[in-house]
């Protein structure tokens, strides 16, 4: 098959390193360590997300104040965000998990990845520092529809996971399949499925949907909504020259045919497939 029209990407580079390095050099291979990690990422995002969800949909809430001014607020707020938006972007960079592969097996850089993300997470929804009190008080019709909308994208976004098939958020499973000696990782096949037939990035669409249907208005919140919004669309074209690298002209193809964020109908621009669509 030519390089360029393939159906699968087994991320080789990041495989075929690891296993020329071996593990002897490695902190995270053994059970030990990968037991670890594995309740790090799961503790970490759990304590991230419930406080994460009530942050979105009822508005910033201030566990610890700083006395600072709103301009020195505003700073602290944009560190946290920017916090994440390098963590996330550096570990899932192929140069990134070619270079960890020295110290931490391949198959635990989703839980390790999981744990910095849950820690940034938690980092940003406990020092979230309030600036001004809300810009508007929509009517309750207005209030009750943007929460509907709200729960509407969580729930899509639950669909657009399960759509990926494999795809673990936490890396557990990969991590807990590696400590079977006898594991082979599988390669991961280009599917298109559930809504990855309107849109190229549905996770990323409903999570614009969903930081912005948060009912409560303040400079804070949008300047985490602005801030979000730009990292989402900036993080969204990194993520297609990743794409397009690992599965050439068979992504290309669908890259033409699908779009990134909105969908131009009703109708799903492409039929669910196990394997790339065909010109």
């Amino acid at each position: 098959m030519d390089a360029n029209d393939r159906k699968t990407c087994k991320l080789t580079a990041v495989s075929d390193i690891q296993e020329h390095r071996g593990t002897d050099s490695q902190w995270i291979a053994r059970k030990p360590g990968a037991w670890m990690l594995i309740a790090g990422a799961i503790s970490w995002v759990a304590a991230a997300c419930w406080p994460g969800f009530f942050f979105l949909i009822a508005g910033p809430h201030a566990f610890r104040v700083f006395d600072l001014i709103p301009a020195e607020r505003v700073i602290v707020d944009t560190l946290l965000c920017l916090a994440f938006f390098i963590q996330h972007s550096i570990m899932v960079r192929r140069w990134f998990r070619l270079w960890l592969t020295r110290r931490v097996h391949a198959d635990f850089h989703g839980a390790l990845y999981a744990t910095a993300a849950g820690t940034c997470l938690l980092a940003l929804v406990l020092f979230w520092q309030p600036v001004g009190g809300p810009l508007w008080h929509p009517p309750d019709w207005i209030r009750w529809s943007m929460m509907t909308i709200f729960l509407s994208a969580g729930i899509g976004a639950g669909w657009g996971a399960r759509s990926l098939g494999e795809f673990d958020a936490l890396g557990v499973k990969p991590a807990l399949q590696a400590l079977d000696p006898n594991h082979a990782p599988p390669p991961s096949i280009f599917t298109v499925r559930g809504p990855y037939r309107w849109v190229r990035h549905p996770l990323y669409l409903f999570s614009l949907t969903i930081i912005w249907t948060g009912p409560v208005f303040t400079l804070d919140r949008l300047l985490h909504n602005g801030l979000w919004t730009v990292w989402i669309i900036i993080g969204a074209i990194l993520e297609e020259r990743d794409l397009t690298a690992c599965f050439g002209d068979a992504y290309r193809n669908y890259r033409q045919r699908v779009p990134m964020l909105l969908p131009k109908s009703l109708k799903p621009c492409l039929p669910e497939t196990r394997h790339a669509p065909e010109p």
